[in-house]
């Protein structure tokens, strides 16, 4: 009965997002040294104050599973999973985590989730690990033989298996996470091949397809796998620069980077060309979040054009972010 009420929050923000009454809800702001825990509307409503602050020296990524109410934190030697049962919009209580060790360093690494498997991507050891949902238990290696070592992952749930998806500067496919010759698989040429990059890559889940971002000289190319077809447009105005992905199956999907640019459910346009963003989030609330250095800004994403409602200064600089709903 808990999650169904919650999965009825969901459905009634999706439907006209800000107008209706504000999702209770956290968001998570992670640095390399700690996590702090702000309720939504405070931030909509332009106070900074945290609800809870953790320490989490060595951070390297955040992720939360809506399905599994689990939050997940990347350090360079391991997972930790932590329940968020317990959450309200006045705590957010730090209980003992499930841990999962690596073995191999992680440094500079990122989370992506499926719908039973978490994918922890380490780039600089070459290696990505595939963790089971909700409580990690021993990694399993990924097998990425043959792809290259600027790729970026993710996972792309096909039936009830959770494909290793892949970017790089020549291609983009899919293919069993631990056969790399195993079906399904596909894979497609880039067309205009970037020069830069790849910058990310995300799994749209509810439209079955994948989106990744890279760029040529000249602009940021949005490339979208769906079904055997690739499409590609350019995305983000005039100035290439490291770039990526904010998507949520009932708020929509934002690219961001040198400015930012709603890609569904409606899309106006680049906005903000001359700001550079480095960390942002959509949340169920029909609301987009975006770092710049230790401020954030608020955009309501229902009007056709994005509104910005709030500009505000958090006194630190998170480099990700998660959206946590409540009771």
């Amino acid at each position: 009965m808990k999650r169904l009420g919650l999965f009825l929050l969901l459905l009634l923000a999706a439907c006209t997002g800000s107008q209706e009454p504000p999702l209770p809800a956290l968001v998570a702001a992670g640095s390399g040294s700690e996590v702090r825990f702000y309720r939504a509307q405070d931030l909509q409503a332009g106070t900074a104050g945290p609800v809870a602050t953790w320490s989490t020296p060595g951070l390297q990524d955040l992720a939360y599973s809506n399905a599994f109410q689990r939050l997940y934190l990347l350090f360079p030697d391991r997972v930790e999973a932590y329940s968020t049962a317990g959450f309200t919009g006045d705590a957010a209580p730090q209980d003992a985590p499930a841990v999962a060790p690596f073995p191999a360093d992680c440094t500079g690494g990122y989370l992506r989730l499926g719908q039973n498997r978490l994918l922890a991507h380490c780039p600089a050891a070459g290696q990505a690990f595939l963790l089971t949902l909700p409580d990690p238990g021993t990694p399993q290696a990924a097998d990425l033989t043959g792809l290259p070592p600027g790729v970026r992952l993710a996972l792309f749930p096909q039936g009830a298996q959770d494909l290793l998806g892949y970017l790089t500067q020549q291609a983009l496919g899919y293919r069993p996470a631990l056969n790399p010759t195993g079906t399904p698989s596909l894979e497609t040429p880039l067309d205009p091949l970037p020069s830069q990059g790849p910058f990310d890559l995300q799994a749209d889940r509810n439209q079955g397809r994948l989106l990744g971002l890279a760029a040529t000289a000249t602009e940021v190319r949005l490339y979208v796998l769906e079904g055997n077809a690739l499409t590609s447009r350019k995305v983000l105005g005039d100035f290439p620069q490291p770039s990526r992905l904010a998507l949520d199956p009932v708020g929509g999907g934002v690219a961001y980077g040198p400015g930012f640019q709603v890609l569904f459910p409606k899309d106006p346009g680049p906005q903000q060309p001359f700001k550079t963003y480095t960390a942002g989030l959509v949340g169920q609330d029909g609301y987009l979040y975006l770092v710049q250095g230790t401020g954030l800004e608020v955009y309501d994403l229902v009007p056709s054009a994005p509104v910005l409602v709030r500009s505000l200064s958090l006194g630190f600089s998170p480099q990700s972010l998660a959206f946590i709903p409540v009771e």
